[in-house]
C-alpha cells in the first residue's frame, strides 16, 4: 500500500499514456478532436516557462554569497555536457555500425529542400536579442538564460542593496512552483489526449524503410537511459541517490514522452530535482541550462540518422567520416538543439556537412518524428542525474546524506 501511495501520481500518469495510446490507435485521425484538451495542458505549461526560468536562475544566483561557486558549477556543467555528448555519440556510432539501421532500406524522397542551415546557425542571435521584449519568447531561451545569469550575478555582487530583490525572487519562485503543482493536476488528462492525437496522426505514416532504424534507436534510448541513470546517480548519490532518482523521475519521463519538448519539462524537472534533494543553487541553474544544451537523445538520433543515410546511398564510413559524425552529432545536441525548429535545422546540418542531397531531408524528418518521444525522454531524464553528479563534485561525497539530515531536522 505504501508503494501505491508513493507512486500514485506516477501510476496515474502512466495510465494516461496507455489510455491515450489505445485511443489514438482505435480512433486514428479522428483523435484530432482531443487536440484542444492537450493544447490546454501544453499552453498552461508553456506560459509558466519564461518567468520560471528567469526567476529560478536569477534567484538562485542572487542568493549566492560565493560567486566562485557559480563559476565552478557552470564550468563543470559545460565539461560534463561535452564529455557525455562524445560518449553518447560514440556509443550510438558503434550501435549503428553493428546493427546497420539502413539494412534493406527502400525510401522515396520528397521535394528538394533549400540549404538554410548556415544562415540559421547564428550564435550571436542565439545568446542575445536586440529588444528586451524578445526575452519573453520561448524562441529565445538561451538569451533569457544568459540575461538571468547576468541579472543574478548583479544582484549578488551589490550586497545588501540587492537583498530585497533576492527575497522577491525567492518569493516569486515559491509562487511559480505552486502554480506548477496546480497545473500538474491536469497533467494526466493533457498527456493522455496528447498521446492519442500524436499516435492517431503519426501511426499510419510509419513506413518500413525507417522502421528498423526507429526500433534500433528506441532500444538504444531505453538501454542508455537505464545505464546512464544508474551510473550517474550512483556516482552522484550512491544507493540513496539511485532510490531517490527512480522514485521521482516518472513525472519528467512521462511529460517528456507526452510533450516531446525538453523546454516544456523544465517545471516538472525542477519539481523532481527538489524532491530528490538536489541543492536549489545547482538544480535551479542546471535544469534550465540542461533543457537547452544537455541533449544526449539528440546526439544519439543524429548519429543514427547519419549512419542511416550512409547506408541508403551505399557509402562507406571512413575514420574521418566517423570523427566528423561525432562532431556533427555533438554540435546538434549542444547548439542546434537550442534553436527554434532545431530538429529541421539538424537534418539540413547533416546533409550539408556530408554532402547528402537535400531530397534526403523528408525521410529524416519522418524518422525524427517517430523517435521524438524517446529522444526527449533521454534528454529530460538525464538532467536530474546530471545534477546529482554536479552536486557530488561541488558539495562533496556525502552531500545527499547532509541534505536529508537538514530536511529531517527542519
Amino acid at each position: 500500500m505504501q508503494v501505491l501511495k508513493n507512486y500514485k501520481f506516477s501510476i496515474i500518469l502512466l495510465a494516461g499514456v496507455l489510455v491515450g495510446a489505445i485511443a489514438g490507435t482505435i480512433m486514428g485521425e479522428k483523435s484530432a478532436v482531443l487536440q484542444p484538451f492537450a493544447d490546454v495542458f501544453l499552453n498552461m505549461v508553456f506560459v509558466i516557462i519564461v518567468p520560471l526560468v528567469f526567476v529560478s536562475i536569477a534567484g538562485s544566483i542572487a542568493s549566492m554569497t560565493n560567486l566562485k561557486k557559480l563559476g565552478k558549477i557552470l564550468g563543470i556543467f559545460f565539461l560534463v555536457v561535452v564529455v557525455t555528448g562524445i560518449i553518447t555519440a560514440v556509443l550510438a556510432l558503434i550501435t549503428g555500425l553493428i546493427f546497420n539501421p539502413a539494412l534493406n532500406a527502400e525510401v522515396s524522397f520528397g521535394k528538394a529542400v533549400q540549404d538554410q542551415a548556415a544562415a540559421s546557425l547564428d550564435i550571436v542571435g542565439l545568446i542575445t536579442v536586440s529588444d528586451f521584449v524578445e526575452l519573453l519568447s520561448l524562441k529565445h531561451m538561451m538569451a533569457l538564460i544568459v540575461f538571468a545569469i547576468l541579472f543574478g550575478i548583479s544582484v549578488s555582487s551589490i550586497g545588501e542593496e540587492g537583498a530585497p530583490v533576492s527575497k522577491l525572487l525567492s518569493s516569486l519562485s515559491s509562487v511559480l512552483n505552486k502554480i506548477v503543482s496546480i497545473v500538474m493536476y491536469y497533467a494526466p488528462v493533457g498527456i493522455a489526449c496528447y498521446f492519442a492525437t500524436l499516435i492517431g496522426k503519426v501511426g499510419n505514416q510509419i513506413v518500413w524503410s525507417v522502421a528498423r532504424a526507429s526500433i534500433i534507436y528506441v532500444v538504444f534510448c531505453i538501454l542508455f537511459f537505464i545505464l546512464f541513470s544508474f551510473l550517474a546517480t550512483y556516482f552522484g548519490g550512491g544507493k540513496t541517490g539511485i532510490k531517490r532518482f527512480w522514485k521521482n523521475i516518472w513525472l519528467p519521463l512521462t511529460t517528456a514522452m507526452g510533450t516531446c519538448s525538453s523546454t516544456a519539462c523544465i517545471p516538472v524537472n525542477r519539481l523532481a530535482v527538489k524532491q530528490m534533494g538536489i541543492p536549489d543553487e545547482i538544480g535551479d541553474i542546471i535544469v534550465p541550462l540542461g533543457a537547452n544544451m544537455h541533449k544526449n537523445g539528440v546526439v544519439a538520433v543524429q548519429m543514427i540518422k547519419i549512419i542511416f543515410l550512409f547506408g541508403i546511398f551505399n557509402m562507406t564510413m571512413g575514420t574521418g567520416d566517423m570523427i566528423k559524425a561525432v562532431l556533427v552529432a555533438l554540435i546538434s545536441g549542444i547548439i542546434v538543439g537550442t534553436i527554434p525548429s532545431g530538429g529541421f535545422i539538424g537534418e539540413l546540418f547533416i546533409c550539408t556537412a556530408f554532402g547528402f542531397p537535400m531530397e534526403a531531408v523528408p525521410i529524416l524528418v519522418i524518422l525524427g518524428t517517430i523517435t521524438d518521444p524517446f529522444c526527449t525522454m533521454v534528454n529530460v531524464t538525464g538532467d536530474p542525474a546530471f545534477c546529482m553528479v554536479i552536486s557530488r563534485i561541488i558539495e562533496g561525497k556525502n552531500w545527499i546524506k547532509q541534505k536529508i539530515g537538514a530536511v529531517t531536522q527542519a
